[in-house]
């Protein structure tokens, strides 16, 4: 494994038990050796975004570790597992986990794994994996969760170990995201920097909330499933390029509206359509940061 950035995860199919290697997008699918998916969502609209912001600085795809789960936890263990025995001797920059069945055992054993690794990388988590990283109580070890509002609240309840058990008082907080987002902290279930989706998206660090963007909303989006998950592919790529986290987070939300935007959707649209807008709406906003900052990035 010589990469910068490393994408761990599943995807529903009895098909594929695990599949390492590096990815390549092609068309509306992703390739990894001889196995091929559609990205329409979840892990698999996480790496073909990464691999977008990938192509676009010319840099290598991201290395993938896939196992196919549609439940039975078979896939989400070998996972884990290649995790465990790799992650030591694993020389990634960025390390972005999605979808795996939630695992507190398993899970604690991949941190160790990373705390045994040469170079501690930034690590980021999103779904099954942050909520794993919640219940577990090592939070605070993370540099990045990126929930939406519901996951949000999850963060928030203290005594909760699953989205499903949020109590009923947090989730009808939904509306007010800034009093998640402090009492997630406060409870020590966030990660040191937050990105939450959602109408407004809120880029958090340390406590704080740093940036909100909420321009340009598309309420064609709302429909279409993976337009999260492209966040997190956009915010591994740009993390691994060498921004900042908060900095990755930003520009992640504002392309991937920007993206969105382009891609002119329906609620038909396929995720597909607005990965392929990406390299476009990064240009579009790198161009623009670079001109508001006058050459001290984004701040």
């Amino acid at each position: 494994m010589n990469t910068r950035m490393l994408l761990a995860g599943t995807i529903p199919s009895e098909d594929i038990s695990l599949i390492t290697g590096q990815a390549v997008l092609n068309a509306e699918h992703i390739s990894i050796g001889a196995a091929s998916f559609p990205q329409n969502r979840g892990t698999a609209a996480m790496i073909a975004a990464a691999c977008s912001v990938a192509t676009f600085f010319n840099e290598p795809p991201p290395f993938c570790v896939i196992g196919g789960d549609i439940g039975k936890r078979t896939g989400s263990r070998l996972v884990y597992r290649w995790l465990i025995k790799n992650l030591p001797k694993g020389d990634a920059a960025v390390c972005a986990f999605h979808y795996i069945v939630p695992d507190i055992g398993l899970h604690n054993q991949v941190l160790t794994a990373l705390r045994k690794s040469s170079a501690r990388p930034c690590v980021i988590a999103d779904a099954g994996f942050m909520y794993a990283a919640k219940a577990s109580g090592q939070a605070p070890f993370y540099d990045l969760f990126i929930p939406d509002l519901g996951e949000l609240a999850f963060l928030a309840d203290d005594k909760a170990t699953h989205p499903a058990y949020t109590r009923g008082f947090l989730t009808r907080l939904e509306n007010d995201p800034r009093a998640l987002i402090s009492r997630a902290y406060e409870s020590g279930n966030a990660a040191q920097n937050m990105c939450v989706k959602g109408g407004t998206d809120f880029i958090c660090s340390r406590g704080g909330i740093v940036e909100t963007i909420d321009t340009p909303s598309i309420e064609e989006l709302e429909p279409i499933g993976g337009t999260g998950d492209t966040i997190t592919g956009m915010v591994a790529g740009l993390t691994a390029h060498g921004f900042s986290v908060t900095e990755a987070c930003t520009v992640a939300c504002k392309a991937n509206r920007l993206a969105g935007k382009l891609a002119a959707p329906t609620p038909a649209t396929q995720i597909g359509k607005i990965i392929e807008k990406i390299p476009e709406a990064l240009e579009t906003i790198l161009e623009k940061g670079s001109e508001d900052s006058r050459g001290r990035g984004f701040e």
